[in-house]
């Protein structure tokens, strides 16, 4: 299902952002590395592959 964006604020992680609850990517983000927004990086390949 479509979620608001967030993306990781741990610079180790993709410089990506997610929109979906479902993604495997997105998942993995512990929820005090979740920010809300884009952060102005690209959409997450799974993210794309879901709509």
């Amino acid at each position: 299902m479509k979620v608001a964006a967030y993306h990781s604020s741990n610079p180790s992680d993709p410089d990506v952002y997610h929109d979906h609850d479902n993604c495997p990517s997105g998942q993995q983000i512990p929820w005090y590395n979740k920010v809300d927004g884009t952060g102005g990086h690209p959409r997450c390949k799974h993210c794309r592959d879901m709509d």
